[in-house]
């Protein structure tokens, strides 16, 4: 998390995603502002993470910790993702996310919650509304209520991706499926890589 490690363009992006919480009204403002110069920086083809942030974990994808904000605003997390590798249907701790390809390609599929056909054991049923295959350069936003999604790597070379939050999320809920239909509820805590499952 030290910014000696920062390349200069990422101290770039830094400066601007600040700005852009400063300036902006309200999330989807903030939201478009930050996911313009994460697609601007990603497109550069300049070395915007630093190498500790570009290392894999074998079994799981790993989470890197690239920047915190001095006044809780904002971080920014890499994540790389191995072959095959994913996540399991999450949300983002009602926290605006802006995500973007840096290297490789990556399926997002967004989800919509049906609240009506909750039940009160904790089981949810949830509509798959979009499926996406992003490439490097390629960003999206998620901004609560709508912050179900899985993302995954589908090929066969290494990918990583850039997530900027409103805030530092260190747990989410997680929608496993259950053998009779729908997904049960569960708090998953975060972690960085090495060592911990994110």
């Amino acid at each position: 998390m030290s910014q000696d490690d920062h390349p200069p363009a990422l101290s770039q992006l830094l400066a601007g995603i600040g700005r852009a919480l400063d300036s902006a009204s309200d999330d989807s403002s903030r939201c478009s502002t930050i996911k313009s110069a994460l697609e601007a920086a990603c497109r550069q083809g300049v070395p915007l993470l630093p190498e500790r942030c570009l290392q894999a974990m074998p079994g799981q994808y790993a989470r890197h910790l690239v920047h915190k904000d001095a006044r809780g605003r904002f971080s920014v997390v890499a994540m790389v993702w191995g072959p095959g590798q994913g996540t399991p249907l999450h949300d983002h701790a009602g926290t605006w996310c802006v995500e973007c390809v840096y290297r490789g390609r990556i399926e997002v599929s967004s989800f919509s919650r049906r609240a009506n056909r909750c039940s009160s054991s904790g089981v949810f049923d949830f509509a798959e509304e979009s499926r996406t295959l992003a490439v490097s350069g390629a960003a999206g936003a998620l901004i609560p209520p709508f912050e179900y999604h899985v993302i995954r790597n589908p090929g066969s070379d290494p990918a990583a991706t850039i997530h900027v939050y409103g805030g530092e999320i260190l747990r989410c809920t997680v929608f496993d499926p259950e053998p009779g239909g729908g997904y049960r509820a569960r708090s998953h805590e975060l972690g960085y890589a090495p060592g911990e499952f994110g």
